[in-house]
C-alpha cells in the first residue's frame, strides 16, 4: 500500500461550507493517506464543540455586520477569522497521524520568512514570545485531525471586538487582553502574505512527506459535504437548545473552564449541560449525560463523576470537577 499526500486550497470563504469539507476528509481518510488543507474565512467566530455561543463571542453584533458564527467539532476556545488569517488542518488516518512531523511542516514554513517559531504548551505556536497559531484536535475511529489559525495581517481590533473574553480567563492569565498575547506574522516579516504563506506551506508539507496530488473530490463526496455543511448553518448547531437550569457551577481550571448547568427535581438532576474550552472534545461531551438521574448533592454528584469510564489523561479532569463540587458543600 503506497502513501499518499494530498494538498488542498479550499474556493470558499465561508465557515459552514469549509469545516463541512473537513469533516467529510476525515470521515473518509483511508490508512495510508494524509492530507493538508488550507482555508480561509470572511469575518468569522469559530468556537469549540463544547462552548456555549451566547457566553464566547457578541454573536449580534457580528451577524450585524455581515459575519458569521461556525462551531467547529474540535475542542479549545472561540477563534476569530478574516481574509488575513490563513487555516490550516492535517487530516490523517492513525496510522499516519503524527504531530511532531505536522508541527515541524508548520515551523518550516515559517522559516522560509525568516520567522523563528517555536511550539509551546498544548495547542500554540510563537514567534517573538507571542502568539501567531493556535491548534486544536479531533480524534475519531479511523483518523484524526490537527488544525488552527495562522494569523498574517488579521484585524486585531475586530478580533478584540467579536470575542467576549471571560474575566475568570482574563485574570487566571494575567493578562490585559487578547490582543497583547497575540501577533501577526507581517508584523515581524511585511513581505508575508495569506498566498505566499500558501506556498510555503505547500513546499514545506512536500519536503516532510514527499510529492503531493490534488484530493478527489467526487460527486458524491460534494453531496455528503453540502449535507454537512447545512447542518454546520443550522441554529440547533451553532446555539443548540437552550432550556432553563435551575443552578450553574462555574470555575476554571489549568487545563481549561467549565460551567456545568443543572435541573433539579424532587432534589434529583432532570437536565444537564456542559460547556468547556477544554481541549479533548469527546470525552468533555460525554460527562453531563452521566448526570440525570443522580441526587443533587455534592457527595452523590462527585461520586457519580468518578464512576465515569476514564483514561489516566481523563481522570485529572473528572477528579478537579469532583473535588471542586465537593468543595461548594451542596
Amino acid at each position: 500500500m503506497q502513501n499518499k499526500q494530498y494538498f488542498y486550497v479550499s474556493d470558499s470563504n465561508d465557515p459552514h461550507r469549509t469545516l463541512a469539507v473537513e469533516e467529510y476528509i476525515l470521515s473518509h481518510i483511508k490508512p495510508e493517506e494524509v492530507v493538508l488543507y488550507l482555508y480561509t474565512h470572511s469575518d468569522s467566530v469559530i468556537i469549540g464543540k463544547n462552548q456555549n455561543a451566547w457566553g464566547e463571542c457578541r454573536h449580534e453584533k457580528l451577524e450585524r455586520d455581515g459575519g458569521k458564527l461556525s462551531r467547529r467539532i474540535s475542542g479549545g476556545g472561540a477563534v476569530f477569522h478574516d481574509l488575513g488569517n490563513l487555516n490550516f488542518s492535517f487530516i490523517a488516518s492513525k496510522e499516519r497521524y503524527d504531530l511532531h512531523r505536522q508541527l515541524k511542516v508548520m515551523l518550516d514554513a515559517a522559516r522560509m520568512f525568516g520567522i523563528d517559531a517555536a511550539f509551546s504548551g498544548r495547542n500554540d505556536i510563537l514567534a517573538d514570545g507571542r502568539k501567531f497559531s493556535g491548534n486544536a484536535f479531533c480524534m475519531r475511529k479511523n483518523g484524526a485531525f490537527h488544525h488552527g489559525t495562522i494569523l498574517i495581517d488579521s484585524d486585531m481590533g475586530k478580533l478584540s471586538g467579536y470575542l467576549a473574553v471571560p474575566k475568570d480567563k482574563i485574570e487566571s492569565k494575567g493578562i490585559a487582553s487578547v490582543r497583547s498575547r497575540v501577533v501577526n506574522l507581517a508584523e515581524l516579516n511585511p513581505e508575508i502574505t495569506p498566498a505566499k504563506m500558501t506556498e510555503a506551506l505547500k513546499k514545506a508539507f512536500s519536503a516532510e512527506y514527499g510529492q503531493t496530488q490534488d484530493y478527489p473530490f467526487t460527486q458524491e463526496a460534494w453531496s455528503e459535504i453540502a449535507a454537512i455543511e447545512k447542518r454546520n448553518a443550522s441554529w440547533e448547531w451553532i446555539f443548540g437548545e437552550s432550556p432553563k437550569f435551575d443552578i450553574t457551577i462555574k470555575t476554571r481550571f489549568p487545563w481549561g473552564g467549565v460551567e456545568l448547568l443543572l435541573s433539579t427535581k424532587d432534589g434529583r438532576i432532570t437536565d444537564a449541560k456542559l460547556y468547556s474550552d477544554a481541549m479533548d472534545a469527546d470525552f468533555i461531551a460525554e460527562i453531563a449525560p452521566a448526570l440525570p438521574g443522580c441526587i443533587f448533592r455534592s457527595a452523590e454528584l462527585a461520586e457519580r463523576l468518578r464512576t465515569l469510564p476514564q483514561t489516566e489523561e481523563h481522570q485529572k479532569i473528572i477528579e478537579d470537577i469532583a473535588q471542586y463540587i465537593e468543595q461548594q458543600g451542596y
